[in-house]
Formats: C-alpha cells, structure tokens, sequence
C-alpha cells in the first residue's frame, strides 16, 4: 500500500467515525438505495415501494420488486398495518385482489423520512460545488466498482496464510486479529 493510499484509507476511516455521516449512511441503508432499485427488504424497503406507488401495489407486486418471498411480504405488511402505517382494501377491479397503500401515518413518516434524507444530505454535501459532487460521484463508483472486484474470500486466505485472519468462528464474537 503507497503513503498515498494509506492516507486516503485513513481519511475514509475518520469519515466513518463521524455520528453524522453514519447516521447518513444509515438512514440510506435502512430507507434507500443500497444495490437494491428500491431499497432495503423489510419493513423500510416495503414502505418505500409503497410511497413511489400512490396508487398501491399488490403482495404479489411488492414481492416481485422487493424480490423476497410472497410469505415475508404478507408478514411484514403485517407488522405495518398493525403499526396503522399501511392499509389494504379489496381492488375495485377484483374482489379476490387486496391492494395495499401507506396510510396517512405511513405517508407522513415515509415524507418524513425522505426531508431528513434531503437535508442530511444537503448539509454534508453543501460546501462542495456542483463540479465537485460531480466529481466526486464520479470518483465514489470508481471506487465501488473496484471494491465490487474485490474477493473478500482472498483477503480472508492472504491473512489466514500470515497468521492474523479470522479464528474459527469468526463472525461470533471473536476479532479479526489475534
């Protein structure tokens, strides 16, 4: 690793360490985009799909874009409506059909959420000139694309191989060094 690298690891380290910034990350994680077009796949993930489809969506539909099982949606819609964030109602166009919408809660919570993301954003990213976002975007899927290459399986063996890998049972709390 050159000084250079070994400065830039250090600073997306210290950026990390900053509530606010994991607290961003986060929030995306939780309610946005993170590889999946809509989101994550619980709770957060449902109710994003449901505030970009006003109209409403049915189990089917929510399962097909979340791509989860049809059991996991009913389950989780569930939970939603008994915390009165969605509701469901027969369609108009097929009795045997139960189209599902955010309730007036769930829309407040789901707008809610989407201001806090926006000003999050506007303020971690509002010192930097529109050339700068741009091209720090730019730099940021460099980098994602790269580490998407990355075989973390090969890092495991490399460190194993030089006695500072994972023990057995890693994961369960034990560290990665010894």
């Amino acid at each position: 690793m050159t000084v250079n690298n070994r400065d830039l690891f250090s600073s997306f380290g210290k950026l990390f360490q900053n509530r606010a910034f994991v607290m961003a990350v986060a929030q995306q994680f939780h309610f946005g985009d993170h590889g999946n077009e809509r989101g994550g796949r619980g709770q957060m993930g449902i109710l994003r799909v449901l505030a970009d489809a006003p109209a409403g969506l049915t189990n089917a539909e929510i399962a097909e874009i979340l791509d989860i099982r049809p059991s996991s949606v009913s389950a989780t819609l569930n939970r939603l409506e008994d915390g009165g964030l969605i509701e469901r109602e027969p369609s108009a166009h097929d009795k045997r059909v139960v189209i599902v919408r955010l309730s007036d809660r769930g829309r407040e919570m789901a707008d809610h959420r989407a201001q806090g993301t926006s000003d999050l954003a506007d303020q971690l990213f509002g010192n930097l000139t529109d050339d700068e976002r741009n091209q720090l975007q730019h730099l940021l899927d460099k980098l994602r694309a790269n580490a998407d290459d990355i075989d973390i399986q090969d890092l495991m063996q490399f460190g194993q191989q030089h006695g500072f890998g994972p023990r057995p049972g890693w994961g369960h709390g034990h560290h990665w060094f010894n």
